[in-house]
């Protein structure tokens, strides 16, 4: 579990995927009236994919944004 968190948090990953969904919006808007269905139902599957990823990230950053510790730090060795 933490390897998978780690990749999806992972800056490359999440730049990767920046670039990938604005291609796709892209091609999905230059080639409207030439791509053939099945082309278009892949293409809106994986910006589905990748907006669902983008509001997973977006929540992960809100509930560990307000993550404090009760206390103040306390030394290992005194």
């Amino acid at each position: 579990m933490e390897f998978l968190l780690n990749f999806l948090l992972n800056y490359i990953t999440l730049s990767v995927a920046g670039i990938a969904f604005v291609l796709i919006l892209v091609v999905l808007i230059w080639k409207r009236k030439t791509l053939s269905g099945k082309d278009k139902a892949l293409l809106i599957i994986l910006l589905a994919i990748l907006a669902i990823y983008f509001g997973f990230i977006l929540i992960v950053t809100i509930t560990s944004g307000s993550v404090h510790p009760a206390g103040g730090p306390t030394p290992i060795r005194p």
